[in-house]
């Protein structure tokens, strides 16, 4: 029965026609899907999250997979990992259950970011390979570089016919200082202040891109991501959208 308070789109009109009084529809999420929590772990990623902290933005990525394969784990769904840089570093099929989490920390030791270019066209062919039942992929990586966030926004785009991608943007806070000058009024100041506005609006620019293409981007401080990752994901199943 309708109530005060629920949302007037969930309304069944015919169903409501037949019992002459406003009936709405509930909507639970469905258990058993798939998610693919895919990691970069090349040059990018081995930058600190901040100049302060000894943590690497590959350690920060790692945490916030972990923490969403638990939550997707307790809601039912399956999980998988792939980490690559320029070849596959670990690869754990979708499994499912209360020891999900622990046979990703095992695929996970010795694993440490590598300062070489990350190969999307082979993460992507190994993905496909290895598994092509529909699901939602979360990518953790930036896309600083133009040719490599085309190359990115190529390979994401092509997958949309299977999979949903998210891409989980970790964003650079000592590019987004730099690109403050602060008063300094220094030409070297004045430099490097453009220097990190340009590679910001590129930035800006490729993930516009991708949301065009229909890529489901999320663009975080590398920082704070974890429960940002996690609602969205929770968006998403709610929504049906896997």
């Amino acid at each position: 029965e309708y109530v005060p308070g629920d949302d007037p789109r969930h309304v069944d009109w015919k169903a409501s026609a037949r019992r002459v009084s406003p009936v709405v529809r509930e909507y639970a999420a469905e258990r058993g899907q798939t998610v693919i929590l895919l990691v970069d772990a090349g040059r990018i990623m081995t930058q600190r999250v901040a100049p302060e902290s000894i943590r690497s933005r590959f350690d920060a990525a790692l945490d916030s997979a972990l923490v969403l394969a638990d939550v997707a784990a307790r809601g039912g769904d399956r999980v998988g990992l792939l980490v690559f840089d320029d070849q596959v570093r670990a690869w754990v099929p979708p499994v499912q259950g209360a020891g999900t989490v622990r046979r990703l920390r095992d695929a996970l030791v010795g694993v440490q970011p590598r300062m070489v270019e990350p190969d999307y066209a082979h993460a992507f062919r190994t993905l496909a390979g290895r598994h092509r039942r529909r699901s939602l992929v979360v990518f953790f990586t930036d896309v600083i570089d133009a040719r490599a966030s085309r190359a990115l926004l190529a390979h994401l785009a092509r997958g949309r016919a299977r999979h949903l991608p998210l891409l989980v943007a970790l964003r650079d806070e000592a590019l987004d200082a730099a690109a403050l000058p602060g008063g300094r009024e220094t030409p070297l100041a004045v430099y490097e202040s453009a220097a990190a506005e340009e590679l910001l609006l590129a930035r800006a620019d490729a993930l516009a891109r991708m949301r065009q293409a229909g890529v489901v981007v999320l663009d975080v401080p590398a920082s704070a991501m974890t429960a940002p990752v996690v609602n969205r994901y929770l968006a998403l199943k709610a929504r049906g959208a896997i």
